[in-house]
């Protein structure tokens, strides 16, 4: 009997809260962008001590940009994936277990909480599929 795909990303969600894994949503480019700028620009009109001066206020407008912006991975797969986008990832989930030769995806729930192999794999799939599908950067 096949697992329904909703029990199997909240088994990834699981997972994935365990290993307490983050996601961005291209946050920490922008950051850097306003950071460096600031510094530049700090430097540009005030010297060395303008370079202090702009990458610390750079750095406190980076940090006032992107606050709240990283989430847990758990929480984008629950709440951000379409169905579409859910069946796709079990499908990828499922091609990535193919080595270890489980026949039934219902056999997967049980192995992928209990075995580290399995748990490795499937995580490093649904990281993949994150990264790709939303864009996101991951946190590890």
């Amino acid at each position: 009997m096949p697992v329904d795909t909703r029990e199997l990303i909240e088994a990834i969600s699981i997972l994935a809260n365990e290993r307490n894994v983050q996601v961005t949503m291209k946050q920490s480019a922008k950051g850097a962008m306003v950071c460096a700028a600031s510094a530049f620009t700090g430097g540009i009109l005030l010297g060395p001590v303008g370079l202090a001066i702009g990458g610390t206020a750079g750095g406190l407008m980076a940090y006032k940009m992107t606050s709240g912006s990283f989430r847990p991975l758990a929480d984008v797969l629950l709440n951000d994936l379409t169905d579409d986008q859910q069946e796709r990832l079990v499908q990828h989930v499922n091609n990535a277990v193919r080595e270890f030769q489980i026949s039934d995806l219902a056999l997967l729930l049980p192995l992928l909480m209990n075995n580290a192999s399995i748990q490795q794999a499937v995580l490093k799939t649904a990281i993949s599929f994150v990264s790709n599908e939303l864009r996101c950067q991951i946190i590890d």
